[in-house]
């Protein structure tokens, strides 16, 4: 795999960013925020602040410098199906580390254990792709809980079950799913906050996603 670059990892998210701003989302050229060019970046994102997510600080400096998209305004922020990019600036990860309750809302539960060098840049729903960076391995691996992975090893009661999944080196990763938006694999839905972006049409994704929908009603009688 590729060797880890901070520059390269930051340019590969900010032209990922930007380029989803040129779709017909509600992710705008506003809201790709920059850190001040500072050593420090982020002021807000201190080694103290960051500290319940137990990093190493080669993690803790990617997060210090990485753009953010704000996730404060109204309208949808998915940056692929389900899924959200986390803004380590915002409340929500403040809630989150404030409460202990990482697992589940910044990293992924079932995927195994995940290290103190790689961290989740994002979460979502069910069908979420949670990002997992690997400072270490200059990957990032799609870790999808509802989708079988790519490999049959390290299997499900492995603690890197998560290695399993489809795994790229960093910018190769992101242009990937560039390539998914301009072959209309995948596709923006414009004013839909809950199917912002929808994957291709075809029988196994109807069948996922009406099994989706009929879970939501059921849950959603029985409030």
């Amino acid at each position: 795999m590729s060797p880890y670059s901070l520059p390269q990892t930051i340019a590969a998210f900010h032209s990922f960013y930007t380029f989803l701003t040129t779709l017909p989302s509600d992710i705008t050229p506003a809201l790709i925020l920059t850190p001040p060019p500072t050593p420090q970046g982020w002021p807000s994102l201190t080694p103290e602040y960051l500290a319940p997510l137990r990093k190493t600080p080669t993690v803790i400096t990617l997060l210090q410098h990485l753009p953010y998209i704000d996730q404060r305004t109204l309208g949808s922020k998915q940056i692929a199906f389900e899924t959200n990019a986390l803004d380590f600036r915002g409340p929500s990860v403040r809630w989150s580390m404030e409460k202990n309750k990482v697992a589940g809302t910044m990293e992924p539960v079932g995927a195994g254990e995940i290290p103190p060098h790689v961290v989740s840049l994002s979460a979502g729903g069910r069908e979420a792709s949670w990002l997992l960076l690997d400072t270490h391995e200059g990957t990032i691996t799609d870790y999808r809980q509802q989708e079988r992975p790519e490999r049959d090893e390290p299997g499900e009661d492995s603690p890197d079950f998560w290695r399993a999944y489809h795994t790229r080196p960093i910018a190769e990763f992101l242009e990937e799913w560039k390539e998914k938006y301009m072959s209309l694999e995948w596709v923006v839905i414009p004013d839909d906050p809950f199917d912002a972006v929808m994957i291709k049409w075809d029988k196994e994704t109807d069948v996922k996603l009406l099994s989706s929908r009929l879970d939501l009603s059921f849950f959603n009688q029985k409030e």
